[in-house]
């Protein structure tokens, strides 16, 4: 029986050299995903992805530098956090909904997570993917003016958010998931999340 493939996919949209694009990175992906179920992420090569698929290594590197490349493009499938507002004290507050994002897209593709963390291939792909949360979180807390540029506490608390949430989710993965994503996220949410930290005004430096 074919696997389903990673990632949703979304309805083709846009002229007929975007549909193409589009398609060749679906195929890619679900051949990564089904190499993935079968051996470790670092075992994969490119000749395995074009054996698989049928695609012709000129169109591969027309579209990656390489299968760490691909990895990263596979996020973009998941889609982008959404924000939603809760009230603190009486006012408004916009919060990155980056838990809910990240432990729903796990429960939606447990196999492969469960594959690519139980491997060597574990910190290639965390790597990534801190990468890609550190980039939303900090656009976010910019947007909500708690981060500065150069400002050491607004890049900490960035971090310590970032942290914290991979520490709870990686626990989640390594306990064979022990709760619902929707559970994972609140009793992350009500400890991390829920529009009180960081706080919206960064305390001004000591004098010392």
């Amino acid at each position: 029986m074919n696997s389903p493939p990673p990632f949703p996919l979304t309805p083709l949209k846009g002229d007929r050299h975007t549909r193409r694009t589009q398609r060749t990175h679906e195929l890619l992906l679900d051949t990564m995903y089904q190499l993935v179920l079968e051996k470790d992420y670092r075992e994969i090569t490119v000749q395995d992805l074009l054996d698989r698929s049928g695609v012709a290594r000129s169109t591969f590197y027309a579209h990656f530098r390489d299968k760490e490349d691909l990895l990263v493009a596979g996020y973009e499938y998941i889609g982008l956090p959404r924000t939603r507002v809760c009230d603190i004290s009486g006012h408004p507050r916009v919060v990155l909904d980056i838990s809910a994002w990240l432990f729903a897209a796990t429960e939606r593709h447990a196999a492969l997570t469960t594959s690519l963390f139980s491997g060597a291939s574990r910190e290639i792909v965390l790597a990534h993917l801190e990468n890609i949360l550190v980039i939303q979180v900090r656009e976010h807390f910019r947007k909500q003016e708690i981060y500065t540029q150069g400002d050491l506490r607004s890049e900490l608390a960035v971090r310590s958010f970032v942290g914290a949430l991979l520490a709870s989710w990686q626990w989640w993965i390594r306990h064979d998931y022990p709760c619902s994503a929707q559970e994972a996220t609140e009793a992350f949410d009500s400890l991390l999340n829920n529009g009180t930290w960081p706080a919206l005004v960064i305390m001004p430096e000591k004098p010392w």
